[in-house]
């Protein structure tokens, strides 16, 4: 991805969550945690980066320009996890398969608050999967739920949905969904 277009995304992310939680205690009746947009880590970056070619090259473009996304408090909360995060679940091989209405090896590198996790399909780069709560034995995510599904059908596309989200959030405190 082009890393002007992702600084872009990543500015544009923290402009709307600044405003998502302008008069969040006035509405919910307590005052919102910690939602940041985190600077690089490019230790982190250059272990994930080690992983190559398994990591799809977007991936390491995402975490050359954020080392994370916590937003606890958009909707039930949104968590693009933090490149070191990634590397252990590679390595130590948490979640790296998907079986059931797809098949694909996968790095897991998202979640919200509800149990639900995000995989990009390895080597490939495309698609995201919607990981819901289900089955995983030995590494391999299995479900035939329907929600185990197609989130977006690349990573770009998904970065511009959670922008959206929370943009959508901030206008009109409806709970987002990717």
């Amino acid at each position: 991805m082009d890393s002007d277009r992702l600084e872009t995304w990543r500015d544009d992310l923290r402009k709307s969550v600044a405003s998502a939680v302008v008069d969040f205690e006035v509405h919910y009746g307590y005052p919102p945690g910690e939602n940041a947009v985190r600077e690089p880590d490019t230790t982190a970056a250059a272990r994930l980066a080690a992983a190559r070619p398994v990591i799809p090259g977007d991936l390491l473009d995402l975490y050359a320009t954020v080392a994370a996304v916590d937003l606890p408090d958009i909707g039930n909360g949104f968590f693009l996890h933090a490149a070191s995060d990634v590397a252990d679940g590679h390595e130590s091989r948490d979640l790296w398969r998907v079986r059931g209405r797809h098949d694909a090896d996968v790095v897991v590198f998202a979640s919200d608050g509800g149990g639900t996790q995000y995989g990009l399909a390895t080597p490939a780069g495309s698609p995201v999967y919607r990981l819901p709560p289900d089955l995983v034995l030995g590494g391999i995510y299995t479900s035939e739920s329907p929600r185990f599904d197609v989130a977006a059908p690349d990573l770009s596309t998904f970065l511009d949905h959670l922008l959206q989200a929370v943009k959508t959030f901030a206008a009109s405190g409806t709970p987002p969904s990717l």
